[in-house]
């Protein structure tokens, strides 16, 4: 069996990347716009043309659910585009002899970015998201202080965008909140969500039913934006 490199769905383009595993578990994730398919090396023949069908439509079916009206993929490279509630960043990667990597924004859209000699493409992606998450903090304060204001009036600790994969925010013990740089990427409206859910967490540290009435009065549709981000937040990781 060939094995696909790539799923075309909807217009867009996904490569599928292929590894081998030493242990007895095959798995699938998306990971960097890519799906990643590793295989048990026990998994052999038959059965492994079978597991790699499933992991394929599991796949695609994901893909089926995506609105991919609601964002616009990063693209992390030289001439590439980032799209922000507020900002398309426009990318510019040279690649000279300096010793370190280097980041920078200029005239508030271009991100430039200089790579040392050895540096690959893979280096691209966390010196942007350094200089957005420094330039875009200022908004993610008003947007977060404003909500507050709003519904819950508490009184906040450190504000911070990290870059997070497993989860979209947390609320920590000193009242410190730390959103994941992903959100930029996702509908202002759900941004907005994830402020609001973790403003409740400064007056129910739990998911009670307490919690979700506090979060409804804030925003009525919330259980369509935790739909969003359960359908579409794999495409952000």
């Amino acid at each position: 069996m060939e094995y696909p490199e790539t799923i075309k769905k909807g217009g867009r383009v996904f490569k599928v990347r292929y590894r081998q595993s030493k242990s007895l578990r095959s798995s699938i994730t998306f990971k960097n716009g890519e799906i990643v398919i590793t295989l048990s090396r026990f998994l052999i023949g038959r059965k492994r043309e079978e597991g790699v069908r499933k992991f394929l439509d599991w796949a695609e079916h994901k893909i089926d659910k995506v609105d991919g009206s609601s964002f616009v993929r990063p693209e992390y490279r030289d001439g590439g585009f980032v799209h922000t509630h507020n900002k398309i960043y426009e990318i510019k990667v040279e690649q000279g002899r300096g010793k370190r990597n280097f980041s920078r924004l200029f005239d508030e859209y271009l991100i430039h970015i200089k790579l040392k000699e050895d540096s690959s493409n893979e280096d691209v992606k966390p010196l942007v998201q350094k200089v957005i998450i420094k330039d875009q903090l200022s908004y993610l304060k008003s947007v977060v202080r404003e909500l507050n204001d709003l519904y819950f009036q508490e009184e906040l600790g450190a504000i911070r965008f990290k870059r997070m994969s497993s989860r979209f925010g947390s609320c920590s013990s000193k009242r410190n909140l730390n959103f994941a740089f992903n959100l930029l990427l996702t509908p202002r409206e759900v941004f907005r969500y994830v402020c609001i859910h973790e403003l409740a967490h400064l007056k129910e540290m739990n998911h009670s039913k307490k919690f979700w009435a506090l979060v409804e009065i804030a925003e009525p549709n919330y259980k369509e934006y935790e739909k969003w981000l359960k359908q579409n937040s794999f495409l952000l990781i």
